[in-house]
């Protein structure tokens, strides 16, 4: 009876130290306690008892799972208010003709930048033409003063 019993502690224990290998692996290093992810790897194969619950205690992320490397942590959840959660919909229809007004909305606001970048475009056009044609007035008068 003790050495089935002395037996079922070993297998145990071995199967606690795997899971502490596994779980050592499976970590973040940024989630590591105290040491570096490396430095709890060599401590929990060398001194697999010790070391496999030396990372229970003081190495695992405070509030991880059982599974190994299980970034899923207990912590609580923040509340998500009713409009945040993706389900939500006032009314299907609702939110239809609401995409299908602010897409009225952008298409007119395009069209009036297009007319105001048009009209800004011709005065543009138009007050060159006036500068080239002060300078040509002025290239004649300059051409004319030298002539006389």
């Amino acid at each position: 009876m003790g050495i089935e019993l002395e037996g079922l502690v070993g297998i145990l224990l071995f199967a606690f130290w795997i899971w502490a290998i596994l779980d050592v692996i499976a970590t973040e290093a940024e989630l590591c306690r105290n040491l570096p992810k490396g430095v709890w790897l060599i401590l929990v194969l060398i001194l697999p008892d010790i070391g496999s619950l030396v990372w229970v205690l003081l190495g695992r992320p405070e509030r991880g799972s059982w599974r190994p490397g299980s970034t899923d942590f207990s912590a609580p959840r923040r509340p998500v208010g009713l409009e945040d959660d993706p389900r939500y919909s006032a009314t299907p229809a609702v939110t239809e003709r609401r995409s299908e007004e602010l897409d009225r909305r952008l298409d007119e606001w395009e069209a009036a930048r297009r007319a105001t970048n048009a009209d800004l475009d011709r005065r543009e056009a138009e007050l060159r033409e006036r500068e080239l044609a002060l300078r040509e007035r002025e290239i004649e008068k300059r051409e004319r003063g030298t002539d006389a």
